[in-house]
């Protein structure tokens, strides 16, 4: 482990020369980078290092550069949709429920999420759009947290989208601004490690670590949530939180500004790739 951890950090004080190039073309077109100038950019990056990458093969995470897959006991993935389409469905104190707070009763609308809320002046989460909604029928919101309610109420009503293309939306100057702020958390090292997401995700994406190829950032928030080794549901943010720890870095917890504009930044980036509910890898 010593060994592997003093290779990372030696390739890690060089990752802005990979990811500099990234940022130099992403902004090529005008003084500030849009989010399809990013996406295109940063597979630019990738597809020069693994040209024999299709793209779209980036939805597969670490299965991109040949890692095995480890499936999911399909008994787990039935009780967590379970749970989640009951929390879905349970009927608050009105006689209304979550459905009845989207669009076509949920179906398609989690390849839309994160979004900029003009009204909250924030960026909503799918997991936040949740919240909202218990938040107007007078109900307990849900801790953000929580496997048990959350990860698997993300899982379901994700699992109501599953192969439809993320559609993130970044338009108008309040939500570019909240953009930006997720793309300055994602390219800034940070923690002991002195790591940025873009360090692994970008800069290290395919090489090894413990064994698994790092997965590309490209293709990553079409993938959540996940189940863990333990069998609990882990959305986006309980992973950054997560990786966070790990790092050595300033703790945040899901539902955080910080971790809500990361995840809009992140999920532009698999714009145009299928969702894919409870993936096996």
């Amino acid at each position: 482990m010593l060994h592997v951890l003093q290779r990372m950090s030696l390739l890690a004080a060089t990752w802005l020369l990979v990811v500099s190039p990234y940022i130099a073309r992403a902004g090529e077109t005008s003084g500030t980078p849009t989010p399809e100038d990013d996406r295109k950019s940063l597979l630019d990056t990738l597809q020069t290092r693994y040209p024999q990458i299709a793209p779209a093969d980036y939805a597969l995470g670490a299965a991109t550069f040949g890692a095995e897959r480890q499936p999911t006991p399909p008994a787990r993935v039935s009780e967590i949709l379970t749970q989640g389409k009951q929390l879905w469905e349970r009927k608050f104190k009105d006689r209304r429920s979550l459905a009845n707070c989207f669009p076509n009763g949920g179906r398609r609308i989690a390849a839309t999420y994160p979004q900029y809320d003009a009204r909250l002046k924030k960026v909503l989460t799918l997991e936040g759009a949740i919240n909202q909604c218990l938040k107007l029928h007078g109900e307990a919101q849900y801790e953000l947290s929580d496997s048990a309610t959350t990860g698997a109420l993300t899982a379901y009503l994700r699992s109501l989208a599953d192969g439809s293309r993320m559609a993130i939306r970044v338009t108008g100057a309040a939500a570019r601004e909240k953009y930006a702020a997720g793309r300055q958390f994602f390219l800034s090292r940070k923690g002991q490690a002195n790591y940025a997401c873009a360090s692994c995700h970008v800069q290290h994406a395919g090489q090894i670590l413990r064994d698994r190829p790092l997965s590309a950032a490209i293709g990553q928030a079409a993938q959540w949530p996940r189940i863990d080794a333990q069998g609990n549901a882990v959305t986006l943010q309980m992973h950054y939180a997560s990786c966070l720890k790990r790092m050595g870095a300033q703790a945040l917890l899901p539902g955080d500004e910080a971790l809500d504009n990361l995840e809009y930044f992140h999920s532009t980036l698999s714009n145009g790739m299928p969702l894919r509910a409870l993936p096996a890898s």
